[in-house]
């Protein structure tokens, strides 16, 4: 079995990350878990204890965090296939440097058995060769040939690399990318939704303190109330179909984004 770690800002991303691994083909720990009964849950199969290695035991949070009992916990997404185990981890967005450092500094098998490591980052405040800069400094210290580039892979070993969103030359977020991919899997829906924004006019915004890319993040938002009532953006993101093949064929962004997953983890 083969190790990768991919390091995400958020909650959002992390399913997103998520729903573009299995399209590649990924199978995810937590829904193979969710398919068994309880009986076969207290004698947990073998085979589905093995993709949950004891590899990743060290990223098991322990509560309560920092002594808070209303801390969220941030256990990774695993997703897995016959031979390589993905954990997806959530870094509490400006924090997830610091909180990749302390897990890589900690733990040596993190650092040397490692068939991967990358990166998912927005870019809504910088530029993506300055947020590549952030991430370089720091892990090239762990990771010797981790690109100084965005969307570039390092075949050394382990493999390397960053990814800021949308398309590693632009500003923006996830939200960014999500709308193209709207614009394909639900256009009328995205219609009517950009129609009903309109009507906020820039005092509204202003009241509102709305900031950069905030316009984006309510028009998925508001999609996402029609698709899912009452469920989250990440809830819609790994269950809808702003991920799939169809958005991956027309949506150049979104199909960069798979390529550089697919030569960072070498699948296809």
């Amino acid at each position: 079995m083969r190790y990768a770690i991919i390091g995400v800002e958020g909650p959002h991303d992390q399913a997103f990350v998520g729903k573009v691994l299995k399209l590649l083909g990924f199978k995810d720990f937590r829904e193979e878990w969710d398919k068994l009964d309880k009986l076969t849950r207290l004698d947990m199969s073998k085979e589905l204890e093995s993709k949950f290695n004891k590899f990743w035991h060290k990223f098991i949070p322990k509560y309560p965090k920092q002594g808070s009992l209303y801390k969220r916990l941030n256990m990774p997404s695993i997703l897995f296939t016959e031979s390589l185990s993905v954990a997806i981890y959530e870094g509490e967005g400006s924090n997830i440097v610091t909180n990749l450092d302390d897990i890589l500094s900690a733990n040596s098998e993190y650092q040397t058995n490692l068939a991967a490591f990358g990166i998912v980052a927005d870019c809504d405040k910088s530029t993506p060769d300055r947020i590549v800069a952030t991430y370089s400094n720091k892990f090239r210290s762990y990771f010797p040939n981790f690109p100084l580039n965005p969307g570039v892979v390092d075949t050394n070993s382990p493999r390397t690399g960053i990814y800021v969103l949308p398309n590693n030359q632009q500003q923006g977020v996830l939200d960014t990318l999500l709308c193209e991919c709207g614009q394909i899997a639900y256009p009328a829906y995205m219609e009517k939704a950009s129609s009903y924004l309109n009507e906020f006019s820039q005092s509204d915004i202003k009241t509102l303190k709305w900031k950069n890319f905030d316009q984006q993040k309510v028009l998925i938002a508001t999609v996402v109330s029609v698709l899912k009532p009452g469920k989250t953006n990440t809830a819609s993101i790994a269950d809808n179909n702003w991920v799939s093949e169809q958005t991956q064929q027309q949506v150049p962004a979104l199909a960069n984004f798979i390529q550089f997953l697919s030569q960072l983890l070498e699948v296809s």
